[in-house]
């Protein structure tokens, strides 16, 4: 399936792109602390100040969030850039 298609990707689909592995691995871990703190896609997305389909989007694979959307999306859930990156390579 095709990024453009407006599905998800399979769960175990793999690009072999080192790069994009590793940003599915730093969003994937942004939801799962997003999760773990109780934040609906809505009220993260506020606190970012980015429309809540962006953040889902990102989320569910359909798009690769940009540096600034990063750094907002850590600011949001208290975490470092740094350490995120460093703690989901491979």
């Amino acid at each position: 399936m095709s990024l453009r298609s407006g599905k998800s990707l399979p769960k175990d689909f793999s690009s072999g792109d080192p790069d994009e592995e590793h940003l599915r691995r730093i969003v994937s871990a942004l939801k799962k602390e997003r999760l773990r703190n109780g934040l609906t896609l809505r009220k993260l997305s506020a606190e970012m100040g980015v429309d809540f389909t962006h953040v889902s989007r990102s989320e569910r694979g359909l798009s690769q969030p940009g540096l600034v959307i990063l750094m907002r999306w850590c600011r949001a859930l208290n975490l470092e850039i740094e350490s995120l990156i460093r703690d989901t390579r491979a």
